[in-house]
């Protein structure tokens, strides 16, 4: 039986001026499956990402979000941003961060149904009891619990997520991989993932994107990591790839 493609990216080229960022990126996302995104600082992976999200303009190729064009999917696509590119210290409690994501504005106030819906949509994430607090009182690990739950509420069919490590201590990253494990496991909801983490890949990774000026790799972890062939791959050579340090 033939897996439903929900995300098809061909011939992919962005170019910022005259720099070229990537080209000819190739690679597709079925329903339900978990695909990080690998490769060094500068490859484009972000860059990417912001592409197939809208706000990048391709230079040619075609990007094929759920079927429609970048931007174009509404609530059946959710994201969660890197912590660092997030201002904190915004004052707003998580109660209406995750209503603003699920209205498509920010609420003057929320109804009891709206709050019922965030408050299910923490639970997934196990971060019912943040449902009043102040963002700007969160640690890095209970922000991107909030975030997850924003992306969440609206019930979407595909979830970007980048970097989502960045910023949180060890402690909560290892709560963050839990949660991302249970996405893995869902045949609904697909994924795709920024990350520089081996601990995430092995927790989630159903398929891996390996990018560096172009498609590197692409294919099922199993293929890609024996014999250490994927961190080769990525100028690690035979150092044990637990060493690779983590986001942020």
């Amino acid at each position: 039986m033939t897996q439903e493609q929900i995300l098809n990216v061909e011939a992919l080229e962005v170019r910022f001026g005259a720099r070229q960022i990537f080209s000819d990126v190739t690679f597709h996302v079925c329903r339900g499956e978990f695909c990080c995104l690998l490769g060094p600082n500068g490859a484009g992976k972000s860059t990417l990402l912001k592409t197939l999200l809208g706000f990048v303009e391709p230079h040619s190729g075609k990007v094929s979000v759920l079927g429609l064009a970048p931007g174009k999917a509404g609530k059946r696509l959710g994201y969660v941003p890197q912590l660092k590119s997030f201002e904190r210290s915004f004052p707003a409690s998580v109660l209406e961060l995750i209503v603003a994501n699920l209205r498509g504005a920010w609420p003057i106030s929320v109804t009891a149904a709206e709050r019922e819906k965030a408050r299910g949509a923490l639970a997934q994430v196990k971060g019912e009891k943040l449902i009043d607090r102040p963002l700007d009182g969160l640690s890095g690990g209970e922000t991107q619990r909030a975030f997850l739950a924003r992306a969440l509420v609206t019930e979407p069919e595909l979830i970007f997520l980048d970097e989502p490590a960045t910023g949180v201590d060890a402690s909560g990253r290892e709560d963050l991989y839990d949660l991302l494990h249970a996405i893995s496991a869902d045949k609904y909801l697909a994924a795709v993932m920024v990350t520089h983490s081996p601990a995430a890949i092995a927790r989630t990774a159903e398929k891996i994107v390996l990018i560096d000026g172009t498609v590197k790799a692409f294919g099922p972890p199993a293929e890609l990591m024996e014999g250490g062939k994927l961190y080769a791959m990525m100028g690690l050579g035979k150092r044990d790839p637990n060493s690779v340090p983590e986001e942020g």
